[in-house]
């Protein structure tokens, strides 16, 4: 079965991120437009399609002269990552509440603002992430 010209640079960006270093690239929609020998409007397709946050990716880019676009594979949090995170968030804020430390409404502004702040957004090792921002707040709450 003959592939389609987006499958065909889907397939070879997808090879660039695995094989560096760090699962990110920088690339320059023309010149990648030539490799393929088609526009760079269908490359923009291509990126805007098929690197979402959804599937795994984060794509940038900044137009002009030199601009470029920067793609970097991320993991997403399952969502067994995810009940545990929500529930270290809650067992951290009851504590609070219980030790006097928060009162109500603080609590539930923090509840709020951490869960739905990691729902929303894909970053890499939420887990430490959270860790450090309950960390910091511990910190701040102990003053």
């Amino acid at each position: 079965m003959k592939k389609s010209m987006a499958d065909k640079i889907e397939q070879y960006l997808k090879v660039l991120i695995n094989r560096s270093r760090d699962k990110q690239i920088e690339i320059q929609r023309a010149e990648l437009a030539e490799t393929f020998s088609c526009v760079p409007s269908q490359v923009t397709y291509v990126i805007s399609t098929r690197f979402t946050e959804k599937k795994g990716y984060f794509a940038e880019s900044r137009r002009g002269g030199k601009g470029f676009v920067r793609i970097t594979s991320i993991k997403l949090a399952s969502d067994v990552e995810q009940q545990l995170l929500e529930q270290q968030i809650n067992q951290f804020i009851d504590s609070a509440l219980q030790g006097s430390r928060l009162n109500i409404q603080e609590a539930e502004l923090l509840r709020h603002l951490l869960i739905q702040g990691f729902r929303r957004t894909n970053i890499p090792q939420p887990q430490v992430m959270a860790q450090e921002f309950l960390d910091i707040l511990n910190d701040y709450i102990k003053k």
